[in-house]
């Protein structure tokens, strides 16, 4: 997913936006991403509270009708054509979503690609946007503020990758010669004229004529040679001064991989809160036709798999990404236990006293003609 989708698009520009009234009515700085980065988040989630409550009462309801569903399995266990089809019947004259308990985990997965895609073009609008301000000799005084606690530059990865405070040529050049070409962010048009001659003398660019005589800017032909040399040049205020960098710019890791650390961490706890009190379906000789062992199966793997792919993402790509994510967990797990100890504290007590009674879902009658 890149940042041409128009969900990426509009996301970045949402964030960028927000960022901006933040700049205004406070300053520039590491921490003013952060806060603006939290604000989005919490919007986001209150959003989509009502959707994300919804499905977890589908799971506790799942945990509501096991017992029925054991009587099932003791009834039919030898027919499992037949276990299977009440099964489903039972569930679906209770209301209950088989997908119900892990729905949460599998809409995580496309925001997660959308938000990445989304906070790598608000990263590399920042990387735009810091050579303009070199180029009118205020780069170090941009770089200075995007510094946040023990993060040297907020719009790069929290890593102990060497040389991480800064992108590089290599990966400047094949970022904006990949198939998002640089023409197509929203900050190259809107800085189309003094990104151009910078890049231009930077040969990133070559000129061309074309047939009509008008100038035509083209990615230069030599995989980017000239560029990465000139380039070593053009940020030299800032790899240079040691005082801001704060070492040797080649050999320094821009962190030292708390946030995906933590973004690992928030995501296993917040997965694992939400299925502690889950109870085990049980075993039957068919497990793979058993919609209920399914579900369970279905939230082990994405409890540990979501925390993995936490980690990585959050290791290669911008902080911002990775406080994004760190906060989404912690709401997520706020509002997991909020809800665990009122409304399903209620509903599971009354399952265990016996008083909880579900009533299956009436179906409409059809209108008389």
């Amino acid at each position: 997913m890149n940042s041409s989708f128009f969900l990426v698009r509009w996301l970045f520009v949402a964030m960028d936006w927000v960022y901006r009234q933040m700049c205004s009515l406070f300053s520039t700085g590491g921490w003013v991403v952060v806060l603006t980065i939290f604000l989005f988040t919490l919007g986001i989630k209150l959003l989509t509270i009502f959707s994300d409550i919804k499905s977890r009462k589908s799971g506790i309801q799942m945990q509501m009708i096991q017992p029925e569903i054991d009587k099932l399995k003791k009834k039919y266990g030898n027919d499992q054509q037949k276990l299977v089809t009440e099964q489903r019947k039972l569930m679906k004259e209770r209301g209950v979503s088989q997908l119900g308990g892990c729905l949460p985990m599998l809409i995580m997965m496309p925001l997660l690609f959308m938000f990445f895609a989304a906070f790598r073009a608000w990263s590399n609008q920042q990387t735009l946007d810091l050579m303009l301000k070199i180029d009118a000799g205020q780069g170090a005084e941009t770089f200075a503020a995007s510094r946040f606690l023990w993060i040297t530059n907020i719009w790069r990865p929290d890593n102990l990758a060497a040389g991480g405070t800064l992108m590089d040529g290599r990966t400047f050049w094949s970022t904006f010669t990949s198939a998002n070409n640089i023409k197509d962010f929203i900050f190259f048009s809107k800085n189309e004229e003094a990104l151009t001659r910078i890049l231009y003398e930077l040969h990133f660019f070559t000129k061309t004529i074309a047939e009509d005589g008008t100038v035509q800017y083209v990615f230069a032909q030599d995989g980017g040679a000239a560029f990465m040399e000139a380039y070593k040049t053009f940020v030299e205020p800032i790899t240079s001064n040691t005082a801001l960098i704060g070492g040797a710019y080649e050999k320094m890791s821009n962190g030292f991989a708390i946030l995906p650390i933590l973004a690992g961490a928030t995501t296993f706890l917040s997965s694992w809160i939400m299925q502690r009190n889950q109870k085990q379906p049980q075993s039957s000789s068919d497990e793979k036709n058993d919609p209920a062992a399914q579900t369970q199966s279905m939230n082990k793997i994405m409890m540990f798999m979501m925390p993995a792919m936490s980690i990585f993402f959050c290791y290669q790509y911008d902080s911002t990404f990775a406080f994004y994510w760190i906060f989404s967990n912690v709401i997520s797990l706020g509002i997991t236990l909020i809800l665990n100890a009122t409304v399903f504290k209620k509903m599971q007590q009354q399952m265990a006293d016996g008083t909880f009674v579900q009533k299956p879902k009436q179906s409409k009658p059809l209108p008389r003609r």
